[in-house]
């Protein structure tokens, strides 16, 4: 019997930094998240991508692996549980990407713009993300002719980066509040979230009955390596770690943002955004404008693992265990080789196998003209960013497959939870110093990993989708989280997931980058000759990338 189908939560963010990681973490344990899926895993040429030289439906990538891929995630979103998904700067695509999901419930993330820049510049958050050709691209968007009603709130090519911010903050939240029009929807202030986190929450908890109160743990000791997500770090002081000129340059250039938008929208759109940007004079200035050292270029360790990647022996289910995690260097080289075979990674702004990331923001694994690099010293760190189209493509050219989620759970039963819940801040490397070749490394934590089953029971016109197994740097490191059952379309990926893989008697031979290629070619192909259901097109491609055919 199919499962009741549900609509997703949209968590929607008038900038990033207003507490968008925390107010996930409060609902983790009780949905299925989805985290900047159309902002980060969308290619610019992808029509939705909110960085698209042309956004919205007129843009020029509209072949049928980008409607595929769109279609795809809106539809699976409704199925196997509650799923929530989180956006921030939307900017241009706020109204087409509200309207793929007309009757889901929306919660507004707000943060006052001296709380933004406060975390921009103690994080070195605009040069890290390249935040620069954020502006530039934006603006460029303003200066077409459908917006050019917003040209005159980034009028200014190079201003300082607090004016930049507020500016972006300002013009992000207009065209969310005019999208949303009269639609209902909850709104969230990190100030108020500050001063009350249980209270401040409860917009979201209401939204999902089976969270009850659960919140994120808190503790004083900030993660090792990079704190830039976490949030187990207690909070109960509103303050902007920011000078006196800094944050009044920021108040004022608000106030004229403001009044631009007065003029631009309408008298509702213009009260919505005071309201959601209220909130500069909260903060109590720090007596430095401290910042907080980034995080390491590269880890403190980068030579080779003294284990190479092997199986072990069967266990008395006849399962060999690969010992460690795939790695960066393992994915850049089967990627490589695929693209020399033909296929290419990126097509029409979807992305098939990997999702190119700055580095700043996890992209250790990166594709340049001449192939697919790994950031230097995270060559031996476990690959995330990984569809589940490039983990189980990736399993047969090792000859291997992805485990199931019922063998997980007898597998980690009992191991050892090592990095989970923000104590590294990211993922370790793949094995851990005192293991040897002979024990398969973090056996439960660092990462989750993508499984070859997923729910049977959402009926044949869902889209396909696949569970998620373990614990990962980012999520909780309980039993209950590690074996509960969620899932992921096939397209799906974040910085949370990786690959392990498993064989057994029935996985046969390595595979060729060739025959990957032709299989994945001739999905494509089948795709493009004629209009087919998603789910169709989903049970194709799992039948492709099996190891038995």
């Amino acid at each position: 019997m199919a499962t009741a189908k549900r609509p997703p939560i949209l968590v929607l963010g008038t900038s990033e930094r207003v507490g968008s990681n925390w107010a996930l973490d409060s609902l983790r344990h009780a949905t299925i998240q989805h985290n900047e899926p159309v902002r980060q895993q969308l290619g610019r040429d992808h029509r939705l991508s909110p960085m698209a030289t042309a956004p919205g439906p007129e843009a020029s990538a509209t072949g049928p692996l980008a409607s595929y891929r769109v279609t795809a995630f809106q539809h699976s979103t409704y199925y196997g549980g509650q799923h929530v998904i989180k956006e921030t700067n939307l900017y241009f695509t706020a109204a087409p990407f509200l309207q793929l999901f007309p009757d889901a419930p929306v919660v507004v993330l707000t943060r006052a713009p001296v709380g933004v820049a406060s975390s921009f510049i103690r994080g070195a958050l605009w040069k890290r993300w390249d935040y620069a050709d954020t502006y530039g691209r934006v603006a460029a968007m303003t200066r077409q002719y459908e917006h050019g009603r917003w040209a005159a709130l980034l009028a200014d090519e190079a201003p300082p980066t607090p004016v930049a911010l507020t500016c972006l903050a300002v013009l992000n939240a207009a065209l969310l509040a005019e999208a949303l029009g009269d639609r209902e929807h909850a709104h969230v202030s990190y100030e108020a979230a500050v001063a009350d986190r249980r209270t401040a929450t409860e917009p979201l908890t209401r939204l999902v009955p089976d969270a009850g109160t659960a919140l994120p743990a808190v503790s004083s000791e900030p993660p090792s390596a990079d704190r830039t997500f976490a949030t187990t770090q207690s909070k109960n002081r509103i303050i902007a770690h920011l000078t006196r000129e800094t944050a009044d340059l920021v108040a004022s250039e608000t106030t004229r943002c403001l009044q631009l938008v007065r003029t631009i929208a309408s008298p509702a759109t213009s009260t919505t955004v005071e309201r959601w940007l209220a909130g500069n004079d909260a903060y109590t200035l720090a007596a430095t404008a401290t910042a907080e050292p980034p995080p390491p270029t590269a880890p403190p360790c980068a030579r080779r693992p003294r284990n190479d990647p092997s199986y072990l022996r069967p266990t008395a289910e006849g399962l060999q265990w690969r010992n460690l995690l795939v790695s960066n260097a393992e994915m850049a080289a089967f990627l490589n080789a695929l693209a020399e075979a033909g296929l290419a990674n990126t097509l029409h702004g979807v992305h098939l196998l990997a999702i190119p990331m700055p580095h700043g923001r996890g992209g250790r694994l990166r594709p340049f003209p001449e192939g697919w690099r790994v950031s230097s010293g995270y060559e031996h760190h476990p690959a995330y960013w990984v569809t589940w189209i490039g983990a189980a493509a990736y399993a047969l050219w090792e000859g291997a497959r992805l485990p199931t989620s019922g063998e997980l759970d007898a597998f980690t039963a009992g191991a050892r939870v090592g990095n989970a819940e923000y104590r590294v801040g990211d993922v370790d490397r793949v094995h851990e110093p005192d293991l040897g070749p002979e024990a398969v490394h973090h056996r439960a934590g660092n990462l989750q990993v993508w499984c070859c089953d997923g729910p049977a029971d959402a009926g044949k016109q869902a889209p396909v989708t696949r569970y998620l197994h373990g614990a990962a740097w980012n999520t909780p490191a309980s039993r209950q989280e590690i074996t509960r059952r969620r899932s992921r379309h096939l397209m799906g990926a974040s910085r949370g997931v990786g690959v392990r893989l498993v064989r057994d008697s029935a996985t046969g031979r390595r595979r060729s980058p060739e025959e990957i290629a032709d299989r994945v070619n001739r999905w494509l192909t089948r795709m493009s000759e004629e209009p087919r259901r998603v789910a169709d097109l989903d049970r194709e491609a799992v039948a492709l990338l099996a190891p038995t055919s």
